[in-house]
This record gives C-alpha cells, sequence and structure tokens, in this order.
C-alpha cells in the first residue's frame, strides 16, 4: 500500500517560536516552509558587535524553571556550551538607597525574610513583616484588586497580592523596583493570574514566600535562575535552524506573507509577497509565530503599517511582556576601567524611579555576570548594557544623537555603578531599538483554558495556547503572547502548539501509545509545557 503523502505545514515568522515549531513538524514528518520578512531568523534573539568582540543585543539568557529549554538545547548537541551567570546577584538603586535585591527570591519576592540581605533592604520591621506571611490564611490577599485593575473583573493584582500578604515595604522597595525596571509595568497593572509560575506556585503552597523559594529553587542570588550559552544565544538560532535544514524544512527570508486564510479546496492558503511578486501557496496546515497584531492582519488580509513587520524584540532580562507598541532602547557600553573589576553592583542593577536622576530603567553589567564575555574582553575591559524606555514613555534616548546618548549613558552608569566613569574610557558603543509584546495586565477578559496565556476567549483554536481570534481551521498562532513570554515560556509553548496542529493535519498522530509524544521526537511536549507554566 503506498505511504500516505507527509502533511505540509506553513510556518510564519522565524522568532523562536517559529522555529522551534517548525522543527516540531519536521521531526514528525511534516514537509515545512517557514516564512520570514525579514532578512535573518532569530527575532528577539540578536548580536552585535563592540571591539572585535559580539555579545547579545536582544536577549541574553533563558530561565532554568521547567527545564524545557536545557532539554531542546541538549537535542541539538549543545549541552557543553550551556553556562550559568555569576552569582554576585543585581541591586535596586534609587536616589536614596543602593541595596542588593534578597537572595533566592523571585519577582522581588524575598525567599529568605530573615536573609541578611532582606533586612538590609526592608529594615527591622519590613523583615519582620514579611517573615509572617507564611502564616496568614491563604485567603488573604484574594480579593486585592489594584486600581487600574478595576476593568478586568476585579481580578487581584501582583500589587494588592503582594500588599496584602507581605506589607508596603516588600511591594515599594522590592516588587515595584523588579516590575518597573525589568518589566516596564508597575505591579498595580500586573494581573496576578498573568504570571502563571507564581500563581500556581503560590495555589500549591498558600505562600508568596514559599512560592518564591520553590520557583528560584536554590540559594542563589535574585536573578540567578537562569543561564546562557557561551556561544551567546544566537547560536540556538542557528542550532535550530540547522537542524531544520537536515530534516529537510524550506526556510524563506525576505518574503512577506500578506494574508491567511481557508483553502477553497480545504487547508490553508498562504499569500506570499516576495520581491513585489505575490504568490499563493497551499498548505494543510499553519502556525503563525508572529505579535498578536500581526496575526489579527494576516486573517484580515490588511496591509501592515509602515515598520510592522520590522525586528520586534524584548530587553534581555524580561520575563514577563509589556504595553504593545511600547519601545525600549539598549546602549551598550564598551570602557576601560579596571574599578570595575570588583562588580560595584554585581550583576546590574535595577532603577525604579521614571522621574529620578538616573534615566535608565536597569542596567546589566555583562562582563561581570558572564565569564565568557569577561574573557572575550580581556582584563580590565568591561560591557555595561542600559535599558531605556518604560511604559507610557519612549526612551529618553530614541531622539538623541550618538553623541548625546554617550554623555547619557556614562553618567547614568556612574550614578549606578557608584563609579565616576570618563567618556575618554569609552571604546565603543552599540544602541539597538526593540518593540515589546502584550500587556501583562491582561486586560482582556480570561477565560479558563488548559494552559495559562495571556489573552483567552472562545476561538477555533482550543488545547494548549487557546487565544481569543476567530482563525480558520488548522490554523494555530504560537509566541510569547499566546504561550508566556520568556523563553523558557515560548520553547514549551511552541512544541505544544505544534503537537495540536499535528493532530489536525495528521489524524494518525493522535494514535500514538503515548497521547503527549510528537512521532520521531524525544519529549512529551504538551506535559513540559504544563511543567513550566507550573513552575
Amino acid at each position: 500500500m503506498p505511504a500516505e503523502p507527509a502533511a505540509s505545514v506553513a510556518v510564519v515568522g522565524g522568532g523562536v517560536s517559529g522555529l522551534v515549531a517548525a522543527r516540531e513538524l519536521a521531526l514528525a514528518g511534516c514537509t515545512v516552509t517557514l516564512f520570514e520578512s525579514g532578512d535573518r531568523l532569530g527575532g528577539r534573539i540578536r548580536s552585535a558587535e563592540a571591539c572585535g568582540v559580539a555579545f547579545d543585543i536582544g536577549a541574553e539568557s533563558f530561565a532554568t524553571r521547567g527545564g524545557a529549554v536545557r532539554d531542546l538545547i541538549a537535542e541539538l548537541g549543545m549541552d557543553a556550551e550551556i553556562t550559568a551567570p555569576s552569582d554576585a546577584g543585581a541591586w535596586v538603586v534609587t536616589t536614596e538607597r543602593a541595596a542588593p535585591l534578597p537572595r533566592a527570591g523571585t519577582l522581588g519576592i524575598p525567599a529568605e525574610p530573615l536573609g541578611r540581605s532582606t533586612f538590609r533592604a526592608l529594615g527591622v520591621l519590613g523583615a519582620l513583616r514579611a517573615a509572617v506571611e507564611p502564616l496568614l490564611p491563604r485567603s488573604v490577599g484574594a480579593g486585592a484588586a489594584g486600581p487600574a485593575r478595576a476593568d478586568v473583573q476585579a481580578a487581584p493584582s501582583l500589587a494588592g497580592v503582594v500588599r496584602a500578604r507581605l506589607g508596603r515595604r516588600v511591594l515599594d522597595r522590592l516588587v515595584r523596583p523588579v516590575a518597573l525596571g525589568v518589566h516596564s509595568a508597575d505591579p498595580e497593572r500586573i494581573a496576578f493570574d498573568a504570571l502563571p509560575g507564581l500563581a500556581s506556585a503560590f495555589a500549591r503552597t498558600g505562600s508568596l514566600i514559599a512560592a518564591a523559594r520553590e520557583l528560584r529553587g536554590s540559594a542563589r542570588a535574585a536573578g540567578g535562575a537562569v543561564a546562557g550559552l557561551s556561544g551567546g544565544m544566537t547560536s540556538l538560532i542557528d542550532a535550530l535552524a540547522a537542524d531544520l535544514g537536515d530534516r529537510g524544512g524550506r526556510v524563506e527570508l525576505g518574503a512577506r506573507v500578506q494574508r491567511v486564510r481557508s483553502a477553497p479546496g480545504g487547508g490553508t492558503e498562504i499569500l506570499v509577497v516576495e520581491n513585489g511578486a505575490e504568490r499563493a501557496q497551499a498548505f494543510d496546515g499553519a502556525v503563525l509565530a508572529v505579535p498578536e497584531a500581526a496575526v489579527r492582519r494576516l486573517i484580515a488580509g490588511e496591509d501592515p503599517a509602515p515598520g510592522a513587520d520590522a525586528d520586534a524584540g524584548v530587553d534581555a532580562d524580561v520575563d514577563v511582556d509589556v504595553d504593545a507598541g511600547h519601545l525600549v532602547e539598549i546602549v551598550a557600553l564598551v570602557l576601560d576601567d579596571e574599578r570595575l573589576d570588583g562588580a560595584p553592583r554585581g550583576t546590574g542593577a535595577l532603577i525604579p524611579e521614571p522621574d529620578g536622576p538616573i534615566a535608565a530603567k536597569a542596567l546589566t553589567h555583562v562582563t561581570a555576570k558572564w565569564s565568557a564575555r569577561a574573557r572575550d574582553f580581556g582584563p580590565g575591559r568591561h560591557l555595561l548594557r542600559l535599558s531605556y524606555g518604560r511604559a507610557g514613555a519612549r526612551p529618553e534616548t530614541l531622539e538623541l544623537d550618538d553623541a548625546a546618548v554617550r554623555r547619557l549613558a556614562v553618567a547614568d552608569a556612574s550614578r549606578i555603578l557608584g563609579v565616576g566613569l570618563a567618556e575618554t574610557s569609552l571604546r565603543g558603543m552599540v544602541r539597538r531599538t526593540w518593540e515589546m509584546g502584550g500587556d501583562p495586565g491582561g486586560r482582556r477578559r480570561r477565560w479558563p483554558t488548559p494552559i495559562p496565556h495571556p489573552g483567552v476567549g472562545p476561538t477555533a483554536q482550543t488545547g494548549p495556547g487557546a487565544v481569543d481570534l476567530d482563525l480558520p481551521p488548522g490554523v494555530m498562532a504560537a509566541g510569547d503572547w499566546v504561550s508566556g513570554a520568556g523563553i523558557a515560556s515560548v520553547v514549551p509553548g511552541a512544541r505544544a502548539i505544534a503537537l495540536t496542529l499535528l493532530r489536525a493535519v495528521r489524524p494518525d498522530a493522535a494514535g500514538s501509545s503515548d497521547p503527549n509524544a510528537v512521532p520521531g521526537s524525544t519529549h512529551t511536549a504538551s506535559s513540559q509545557y504544563e511543567g513550566t507554566a507550573r513552575s
């Protein structure tokens, strides 16, 4: 009996989610074509070069929770490249004080409320107030909706839950700085249930401190539950693209998809614009691994706004998305100054005051955080990454020329690090503007679904990654706006979505003895995704 022809699948978008979904489908025996409108793959993962050294100007690390990213890296034969950051820890810098974030915390919530670093950050009264939190009934904070959450069925806000359970000092001195400095969003505007890892851990333990302890899973410094790759995160993109090619997947760069719709004879039709010419291609199904606004445009067949298909990105340490359209500019400085050898602010610092003397919202001391970058640049030479742009405000650097940006960035770095840096020590500067993703506040109404995600509701896409869009049959959406932000959520999310699509275009796949297994793969996508959501 002749073999049944392989299912053909289109993947739109060449970021991490698109590459992972494409690889999964190719592993399962599908014929895969990936369309990327730009001239490169990787999306929010991108490298830059200064003083002859390549470094990450986009995402620089991945959260280790759940183990999904590590498993993928192992499958690609890159285990030896995984590297841990320094345990020096991050700081919070305000006009009044500079203090290290308490160790072993998450989102600024201290896992050790009576630890020395917590006393230093909160004072005796604040630390003691936080320490009693595990004794409170789990109902405390359940109805703590913030004022900006009134449009979301009075859903509890992160700020409301933290204030009720841990007190104002934890909120003002730890959680708010982390939310503003890292996520560009005030915790009053972040729905507690929009943070699936924290919310589910709290549901299991009944305590924010216990949840923070569980999520961090070690006594490493705050921000330490991440890992990187010795060759930079772009090496992951290169490996995914190479593996996809080895499995017969085809990548088309510079191919802008104009419309996705049901084909007259069944399946999915993709209208592609390439070099000014249009062509229609038929597939059995498709994964749209692009931002939500782009998905809506593709379904409606609308022309994109100028620059709508340009690279979208995110600050390296962001783990929860912020308002759509919010811009962040990364300014990377290479300086020669031996005084920085001592890492005066650990691996970096968060600056929570939007109207203070420091314009930057965060600084990463890259050569203090990653030993591989320190070796690359050599003794006495340091790479600093400053991040500009908060929700509701354009980056202060956006309209400035390079000379003005140099002056501002060096001045900000001096204030943050507590070391008077001179522009004459500057050896290189790189600027990169990124567009952030969806709102962590979850402004759309949330409905229960198998896996938490930012936006939900009645939809043609059900199961893992369900979204509130009327997608054509056989079309799935993927990306951080579906599965949650951060590579640790995007990778298992894309795998689960690929599995769901596979079952739609290859009904025989549903007959596997393991209902979660992707044929030809070595993992169970759904169970990994759910594990990540829980952690």
